[in-house]
């Protein structure tokens, strides 16, 4: 059963953040040249806010270098 609620779900927007991230370093991964804005994403200052906004270690995260 469904329902909808007024209340924000922090639990289930940082799973769909890790969702979204875990997609874009697939890209990333996967399509080298055409993942150029997933790859620009990932080293963005929104992509750091919005890791911050989720209380996500970010330093830890850019520690982990991408191999493209």
């Amino acid at each position: 059963m469904s329902y909808q609620t007024d209340e924000f779900d922090l639990d289930a927007a940082k799973r769909l953040f890790l969702a979204v991230v875990n997609r874009a370093i697939f890209d990333v991964l996967e399509n080298n040249e055409e993942a150029k804005a997933a790859e620009q994403w990932l080293l963005s200052e929104e992509f750091d806010n919005f890791a911050e906004l989720l209380s996500w270690d970010v330093e830890g995260i850019h520690q982990q270098q991408f191999v493209a």
